[in-house]
C-alpha cells in the first residue's frame, strides 16, 4: 500500500511541474487533462501526507522518552499519534479503491407515478 502511495506522491508532484508548464497550458485539452488527474488525487496525497507527519511525530515522541523532563509531553503526544495511525490507515485504504469510470457520466433517471397515473418525471444530474 505505501508503495502505491509513494508512487501516487510522486505522480503528483509531476503533475504539479507539468500544468506550470507554459507548452501545455498552451495546449487548453492537455492541461484539463493533467488538472483533471491532479484533483482526483490531491485528497490521496494530502492524507497520506498527514500519515507521514503523524509518523514522524510518533517516533519523535518515542525518542523524547529518554528525557525525564520530557516524558510526560512525550508521552502524551505518542498516544495521540499512535490513536490517530490506524484511522489514517483506513481512510488511506478507502481513498485508494479505483474510482468507477462512470463516476463523471450524466445520469438521466425516470421517475414514474404509481398505479394508473399517466404523468412522468425526467430527471438529470450533472456531476462534476
Amino acid at each position: 500500500m505505501f508503495q502505491k502511495l509513494e508512487a501516487v506522491e510522486a505522480r503528483y508532484e509531476e503533475l504539479n511541474k507539468l500544468i506550470s508548464d507554459p507548452e501545455v497550458i498552451s495546449n487548453q485539452n492537455e492541461w484539463k487533462k493533467l488538472m483533471k488527474e491532479h484533483s482526483s488525487i490531491e485528497d490521496i496525497v494530502a492524507k497520506y501526507r498527514e500519515y507521514k507527519a503523524t509518523e514522524h511525530d510518533y517516533q519523535e515522541a518515542k525518542e523524547m522518552m529518554n528525557d525525564p523532563e520530557m516524558k510526560d509531553l512525550a508521552e502524551e503526544e505518542m498516544l495521540s499519534a499512535k490513536e490517530k495511525l490506524p484511522k489514517l490507515e483506513e481512510e488511506l485504504k478507502i481513498l485508494l479503491i479505483p474510482k468507477d469510470p462512470n463516476d463523471d457520466n450524466n445520469v438521466i433517471c425516470e421517475i414514474r407515478s404509481g398505479a394508473g397515473r399517466r404523468r412522468s418525471c425526467f430527471i438529470c444530474w450533472n456531476f462534476i
